[in-house]
């Protein structure tokens, strides 16, 4: 079953793509959608919805596991942008009986806070959750901000803050300020419409085990929330702030500007796994990856469409922002690509199996390219003009107008730093790179930009171009050739 707004030939290859990839891991039920301009442009379903082999199709729930960790910490941020909070407040500070009380909110939001993986007793996952008493007793088991270490624990204490803060149970909490708002209609933590049933495939049978649906206590706030892969599309299209035209709303600010989602997306924490690659790090309550198109999460062999053939140029990256979920008889993947801002969004009811969302984005470029984008408005025509070639001495640079009018300052070969407009004249590094955080600014001489400005680097039009005031001053005998030794 599947809805969509997408050309046929798009639409049909994403069906066909999923389609694959249920069969490929072998999941009961796998539901994708796919978001583009803010806008859910796609989702369908595949399999059966429970034992009874009933069709699934997009408007099933899924618990959804960990993504329940990033809507969570948007509601902590909120009580940072509110003035109720800093991050870098120590939990005790909130929480005086809470576990590693001298770590920082952002430590626990980054899972740098040194608490445990899991709490103790059984596997709480499929047994069922821990009351407060139980979760406060834990100890660090490294100190706070030495490394990245997962912790389920560490938002069990976010869950209780929000509580503590607000006076109602989290869920009520995200639903007020989180899932109303951007309109997630299907997200709760009991589903309220259809929903799946999760099944462990047997790893050499073509059988099923039902999986309890626990009830999680105070480690609800770790991943107890169902939801749909729309509602799933909305909330990254919502964190990579992608509107239409590449804008946002203010409504979208209104749940939390988009300085804080930025913040959120920023990588803070490399997840260093023995024997892989650096490809992987955290943020606040987000997930951040950073791999070469068609390298997606695990099966590249039900992309549907060849890396020769998927439109993307050999060798480019894709950074994508977002969380993966986990649970006895779920999993589920949100990944919004922040520079275009295109999302997908999937589940399955199985406890394992291979699946790779980002194949899905692959064949999205493939068969509907992005829409040229539309006239710029004047301040839009006013960053244009600061686009094009400039040199740092004899280096050349790119700058690039991104989506969401961001200024991109690239080395050839590399990337770079993005820059949001900061007031008249004026750009703040907002996104990765050597700059991130410092100041451009554009130097006019007779009412022309001669020059940038960036963090006290000086570029320019050519290298070392005489018609701006360079550092040190130029050679008076300009560029010459040297002599033969």
């Amino acid at each position: 079953m599947s809805r969509t707004s997408l050309p046929s030939p798009a639409c049909d290859a994403l069906t066909s793509a999923l389609a694959a990839q249920r069969r490929a891991g072998r999941l009961p039920a796998a539901s994708a959608a796919v978001a583009r301009g803010g806008q859910v442009v796609w989702a369908a379903a595949d399999g059966v919805a429970d034992a009874s082999g009933g069709p699934v199709g997009p408007e099933h729930a899924f618990r959804i596991g960990s993504i329940t960790k990033t809507m969570v910490a948007v509601s902590v941020l909120r009580l940072a942008h509110a003035g109720a909070l800093t991050l870098e407040d120590a939990v005790g500070a909130h929480l005086p009986d809470a576990p590693a009380p001298d770590a920082t909110l952002a430590q626990v939001l980054s899972h740098t806070a040194g608490l445990p993986a899991e709490p103790d007793g059984p596997w709480w996952e499929r047994a069922g959750g821990r009351t407060w008493d139980e979760v406060a007793r834990h100890r660090p088991i490294t100190p706070p901000g030495e490394r990245f270490h997962y912790s389920n624990l560490g938002f069990a204490v976010l869950g209780r803050l929000l509580e503590q803060v607000h006076g109602r149970p989290w869920d009520q909490v995200l639903r007020a300020e989180v899932w109303e708002p951007l309109g997630m209609t299907s997200t709760a933590r009991v589903p309220t419409g259809p929903r799946v049933a999760g099944f462990a495939v047997h790893p050499h049978a073509d059988l099923v085990h039902a999986e309890p649906v626990a009830d999680y206590g105070v480690m609800g706030a770790a991943g107890e929330v169902w939801s749909t892969p729309s509602d799933l599309a909305r909330l990254g299209s919502w964190l990579v702030a992608a509107g239409p035209d590449g804008a946002w709303s203010a409504s979208d600010d209104a749940v939390l500007p988009v300085a804080a989602r930025r913040r959120m997306c920023a990588p803070r924490a490399l997840r260093d796994e023995p024997g892989a690659a650096w490809t992987a790090a955290y943020g606040l309550g987000v997930m951040v990856w950073d791999c070469e198109h068609g390298a997606g999460d695990a099966i590249g062999a039900a992309r549907d469409v060849s890396p020769d053939e998927d439109g993307l140029e050999p060798g480019r990256r894709r950074r994508t922002a977002g969380h993966g979920g986990s649970v006895p008889g779920f999993q589920a993947a949100l990944r919004a690509d922040v520079e275009t801002g295109d999302v997908v969004a999937m589940c399955s009811s199985s406890t394992a199996g291979a699946y790779d969302p980002v194949a899905l984005l692959d064949v999205l470029d493939a068969h509907a390219p992005r829409p040229a984008p539309t006239a710029p408005d004047d301040a839009a025509a006013d960053a244009l003009a600061l686009t094009g070639t400039w040199y740092w001495g004899p280096a050349p640079y790119t700058v690039r107008l991104r989506r969401g009018g961001l200024l991109e300052l690239t080395a050839r070969g590399g990337r770079g730093t993005a820059f949001a407009r900061a007031g008249a004249g004026e750009w703040v590094g907002v996104e990765g790179g050597y700059w991130l955080g410092e100041t451009l600014r554009p130097v006019e001489r007779d009412g022309r930009t001669v020059a940038l400005d960036v963090g006290t680097f000086c570029f320019t039009r050519s290298p070392y171009a005489g018609d701006t005031d360079l550092p040190g001053g130029p050679d008076p005998d300009g560029w010459r050739p040297l002599p033969a030794p």
